[in-house]
Formats: C-alpha cells, structure tokens, sequence
C-alpha cells in the first residue's frame, strides 16, 4: 500500500494532516488549509501545485537536486560544460566560466527544450534496437532448429542405408547434436534475457520522462533529463557491448568413411551476427560542441575527423562545418589518420597502444600494445608510422615491421620520406626510410613548430603555434616560404593535407577556428 503523504507545514507544527495538494517548488505536500494560505501569500501564488495523484506519477522519476560531489544543493548551471553545480562547484571548479547563470533561469521551459526531444528519441532508437535483437535471437533460435531438425533428417537417412547394428552409433551421434543445440540455445536464451532486462528498463525510463513532462515542474525536466540521459546512454553502450559478442551458428554433418566405427561428426561453427544497430546522431542545431583538436584527419568521402582530446571521442563534420556525429573511442585520442574507406588509426598518448578502427560500425577491429607512449602518426603506401621513443612502422593490420631512428612530436609520411616537427627544439626534419636525416630546417621565422602534413611531391606543410603561421617546406629543405598568417589570438596546432583533392585542413589549439583550403600549384 502506498504511504500516506502527510501536509508539510502541519508536521512542522507537530500535526498530521493528509496532504491534498504537491507543491513542485517547494517539494513538499499541503492540505487544504495550507494550499489557500500558499495561494495566498505572495512569494508561492506563482508555484505550481498539482493533484498528490498526480505527483504519485513522479514520485519515483530519479531527479536528485543535491550535489552528488559536495551534498549541496544545485544553485547555479554551467552552460558551457551543461553541468549544474552548488555553491562549492562553483569556486572551486567553474571559477573562470563567464557563462554560470542561475539554475532557475536555466531550467525556464525546459519541457519544450530540444534536450528533452532528444532524450525521448533517444529510448525510442534504442527500443527500436533492442526488439530488433530480440528479433535476431529469435530468428537465430528458430534456425538452429530448423537445421537441428535437417540434420536429424540426414542422419536418419542415412542410417536406412546400413545394417541395424549402427543404432548405438547413431544414438551417440544424436546425443552429441541434442547437446550442441542445447548449448547454442542456452547462449540466446542468455542474450534474450539480458535484452528483455534492458527493454524493461528503456520502457520503464520513457514511460517517466512521458510523465515527468507533464507533472514535474521545469527544474524537475530541465535536472531530470540530463540524469535520466546519462542512465540511458549507459544502457546504449552495454547493448552495443552485448552486441559485440553475439554469434550465428552453422551445423554441418561431417559422415565417416569407416561407418561401422562411427557414424559422423558433429560440427558447429560460430560467425559474427551482422546486427544492424542504429546509431543515434545529433543535427548541429540541437548541441554545440567545443572541439580541443589535437589533430584532424579529411575522410575520403570528404568529411573532416576531429579527435577531441579532452571529451574521448571524435566528432565528425561535413565539408560545410554541419555536424555529424561523434565517435566514443577507448581513450582520450591524440592523433589519427586514414587508412582506407573504413578504417583509421589513432593513438593515445601515454596510454602506450594504438588502435585500428571501423569508423563505420564504430567498432575497434585491433588494438596495438607498445612499451612507450604513442603520439605523432602517419600512413602511407599501405604502413602506419607511430612516434614512440623511435618511428615505428608496422603493417596495415598493426603487425610491427620494423623501427627507424627517427623521433621527434608530430610526424607524416611519404613514399620515401617522413617529416617530423619538434617544438622543443624548434626544428622540421626530413628522413629517408632508413632513418638518416636527409634536411633540418631551424628559423626564426618558424617558432614551436606542431602538426606537420606531406604533399606528392615531398613538401612540407608545417604550423607553428608561437609565430603563429603557416608555412610550406619545399622537397629538399633549401627553400621554404610563409603561405598563412593566422589569426593573433588563436594557437596554431595541426594541419592536414588530402594529397586526392589537394586541400589542406587547419585547426587552432582550442578550436576556435577550422579552415579549409583548396592548395594550388604555380
């Protein structure tokens, strides 16, 4: 039976009355006296006050207006880092936003607020995917019988055409067939199970942000579609993980020549499931992004790959600056480059590994354990270059070929030459595929050198983020010249060149300024 919900300011007066109205601004009941004094007075005329039926529908909705962090109550909101915060977050971590407004502003018509719009589409794409994985393991179930009940047909067949004292051997073999399906359908059994668990839960979640957009008042939506967000997205992940492991089954009798020592074999092999799992993607319009690029790379469909460092993803745009959508990578990511229609590499700093990865299925196909950390890559002629202690190069399947001498920061790579910038010495280098230094350009002209790209003809495009410009090195080191000179206020950092299009990509630090640039040869 659900508890009695008693009147809020009568317990404070030591009475028990029942509460007839919920007041969504104060969180707290009002019985019938109470609720004409609160409509009354002139600082709660203005509160919200629905049916305690009504706030029955929200009861449970998992809002929380209280710090997780500090145990204060959420006062202020962050809108560059969308993060409410209470009067500790404040100073102590948010003390340098300009942009912190009250929460109360922030939560004005939060219930017509895309976010809200988002969260909702977002349990709807992911049911979706979950009766589709149902669907699949059922249709997996239904054809590991359909071929259990073809293999019985053949065994039988076969046993007619041999004499009757088989029928143990063929009673073993039936044994070994019952005990693979079994075991084949204990492992969907499984996999239906956890998915029905997290249909129940997406179904339990959109039924509350139905009712919380009803009943709830603005800063109930506003904090519990952010909370209620994050629980999704934990669930979005675990079905992917899920999905990852999920196998079809093929049954295959293989018959014995020597017949009156066996009958056959049963062989069960597992492959892959091509579940098709939609993926959620977000318009430019519905949220911003801040983009604190440590390098960029151009796709060969002509979309730019931003490797945001500080949020562990990369976020893809079109030609035009249209948001895409955004790719969760294993780390926090910091350099990348194209190895074909499907697949990039990146690294991760000092997390000593790479990564070769489907940007298509978002999914890692090879991670690459090195014993240093991994920063400046490149790919070129069907090799992957990555800066350890030394440039190593392995194949395009993340098998180490061989080590060169070379290390410097950022690195690229042509048929028969990597560049590399060192800032620390303010240095460009050109080496050959042995590791011997072919050129070394050191200039004024050129101050704290960073991303580093390569044309066809072995020039060199070089950043420098203190003398903040451009420049292009030609094939042999003697002559350079300065081709951009870039905005005083941003921090020059990586540069891409597309060596199909002759475009070249730049990025500042913070990610205040992209630019495109179509490159011309004289």
């Amino acid at each position: 039976m659900t508890s009695v919900i008693h009147c809020g300011p009568c317990l404070y007066d030591e009475t028990h009355q029942n509460a007839r109205k919920w007041c969504t601004s104060c969180e707290e009941g009002l019985c019938e006296d109470c609720e004409k004094n609160h409509r009354k007075t002139k600082t709660t005329r203005d509160h919200k006050l629905i049916s305690i039926e009504d706030y029955r529908k929200i009861e449970d909705v998992p809002i929380t207006f209280i710090c997780s962090d500090h145990c204060k109550k959420l006062e202020w909101f962050c809108t560059s880092h969308d993060k409410a915060l209470c009067v500790v977050c404040l100073p102590s971590e948010h003390r340098s936003c300009s942009d912190v407004i009250p929460i109360d502003v922030a939560a004005a018509n939060a219930r017509q607020s895309t976010a809200v719009s988002y969260l909702q589409e977002a349990i709807e794409v992911t049911l979706r995917n979950i009766t589709h994985c149902i669907k699949n393991r059922n249709t997996a179930r239904e054809d590991i019988e359909k071929q259990e009940k073809n293999i019985r047909r053949i065994i039988q067949n076969s046993r007619t055409k041999i004499n009757s004292h088989l029928d143990k051997l063929e009673e073993k073999l039936m044994q070994t067939l019952v005990s693979a399906t079994k075991t084949c359908k204990l492992k969907c059994n499984n996999f239906l199970q956890q998915f029905n668990l997290q249909e129940e839960k997406l179904i339990t979640m959109k039924d509350q942000v139905v009712q919380m957009k009803k009943f709830a008042s603005d800063l109930q939506v506003f904090l519990g579609t952010r909370q209620i967000y994050k629980l999704v997205m934990n669930e979005i992940e675990s079905i992917k993980t899920l999905t990852d492991s999920i196998y079809d089954y093929t049954f295959n009798l293989k018959l014995s020549n020597a017949v009156f020592k066996e009958f056959g074999d049963i062989q069960v092999t597992e492959h892959t499931s091509n579940l098709d799992i939609k993926e959620l993607k977000l318009e430019q319009a519905q949220m911003q992004h801040k983009i604190q690029p440590p390098s960029c790379a151009i796709l060969p469909n002509g979309n730019l790959l931003f490797a945001n460092y500080y949020d562990r993803n990369i976020l893809e745009y079109s030609v035009k600056g249209n948001f895409i959508g955004s790719i969760r990578v294993s780390a926090e990511p910091y350099d990348i480059t194209v190895l074909d229609l499907n697949r990039i590499a990146i690294t991760y700093g000092d997390k000593e590994f790479f990564e070769i990865f489907n940007y298509r299925n978002k999914r890692v196909k090879k991670k690459i354990k090195t014993r240093g950390h991994c920063w400046g890559l490149s790919q070129s002629n069907g090799k992957i270059y990555v800066n350890l202690d030394n440039v190593e190069v392995f194949d395009i399947t993340g098998n180490k070929l061989r080590s060169l001498a070379a290390a410097n920061n950022y690195i690229s790579a042509s048929k028969n030459n990597i560049f590399c910038s060192n800032n620390l010495y303010g240095t460009v280098c050109c080496y050959d595929m042995n590791g011997q230094e072919v050129w070394k350009i050191e200039d004024d002209s050129l101050k704290y050198p960073l991303g580093v790209s390569n044309d066809r003809s072995g020039n060199a495009f070089v950043v420098g983020g203190e003398s903040k410009n451009l420049i292009l090195i030609e094939h042999d080191g003697k002559a350079y010249k300065n081709l951009l000179n870039l905005e005083e206020k941003s921090s020059p950092r990586v540069v891409c060149y597309d060596k199909d299009k002759n475009i070249l990509l730049y990025c500042d630090e913070d990610g205040d300024y992209c630019a495109l640039y179509k490159v011309l040869s004289k």
